[in-house]
């Protein structure tokens, strides 16, 4: 009876869930105007449209630091990283190498093709991307991390290096802003993952908003297949205060906004591996 009730409730005419209301005005339409431009707008249009865009936010302020060039080499198939990938449950104490962390950024949204000598205006990312247009930014608290110090850092794909933000252990005042503040306490380093919305609703309207939820999945399972590979363990956190960890971060929340989160570390004795 229960069941039935919810059904009826969901099924009403008048449920203005923001989810069915965000599905709605996310859906391609080959009829409605484009919400920038009187025309669908053509592609030199578009290209202009991304020049006046960065690609990657700059810290030009701020010390960066480069990533290590030898990556470890794969010693696992495909397969069974596939099928022993897992959601840590805890997390060990130990260290991880800067080169494991520099191998998860390059494998997650890395530059793989510089277009250099092309029309095209961007280069591309290990990633599929709505258009190639690579709305989000990386940050990183490395807590346990042999080659870095404690603190907050930028990941600049095309540099291939960490843009030093702040030297500070705040593992403990980002947990806070997680739901499950534990977990978030063991691990070594905790990636955060923020979307600079314009990059791809200047093209996509709504839609592109749509296009951003892809893309940071698509960056997660890269980066939990690749710690995998390594031996690493990964939490996907979707549980956070979206407003403390925007604040925490320097971002207005509205322009650019942190969309997702993913915890690395070592395995703990004892994982309980969940999902």
């Amino acid at each position: 009876m229960a069941f039935e009730s919810l059904d009826y409730h969901f099924l009403q005419s008048d449920y203005d869930a923001n989810w069915e209301l965000f599905h709605e005005n996310s859906k391609t339409s080959f009829v409605e105007l484009h919400h920038l431009f009187k025309f669908w707008p053509s592609d030199a249009t578009v290209v202009a449209g991304m020049n006046m865009l960065r690609r990657v936010k700059p810290y030009a302020d701020f010390p960066k630091l480069a990533l290590p060039t030898s990556l470890p080499a794969s010693s696992k198939s495909f397969d069974d990283v596939l099928h022993t990938r897992h959601t840590a449950r805890s997390f060990g104490s130990g260290f991880m190498p800067l080169e494991q962390l520099a191998k998860i950024l390059v494998m997650s949204y890395g530059v793989n093709r510089s277009n250099a000598g092309t029309s095209y205006p961007r280069p591309f990312r290990v990633i599929p991307s709505g258009g190639a247009l690579y709305p989000l930014e990386i940050y990183i608290h490395a807590t346990r991390v042999h080659g870095l110090q404690p603190g907050l850092y930028h990941y600049d794909p095309e540099d291939h290096a960490l843009d030093i933000l702040r030297n500070a252990d705040e593992s403990e005042t980002i947990s806070c802003m997680m739901v499950q503040s534990d977990l978030g306490r063991g691990a070594a380093a905790i990636l955060m993952i923020s979307a600079v919305f314009a990059r791809s609703t200047f093209k996509y309207g709504d839609r592109g908003y749509r296009f951003v939820l892809f893309e940071a999945g698509h960056l997660s399972q890269n980066a939990n297949l690749t710690a995998q590979e390594m031996n690493l363990v990964t939490a996907n956190i979707g549980g956070y205060n979206d407003r403390a960890i925007d604040r925490y971060l320097g971002l207005d929340g509205v322009n650019e906004s942190t969309i997702y989160m993913l915890l690395v570390g070592t395995a703990a004795a004892s994982d309980n591996t969940g999902s």
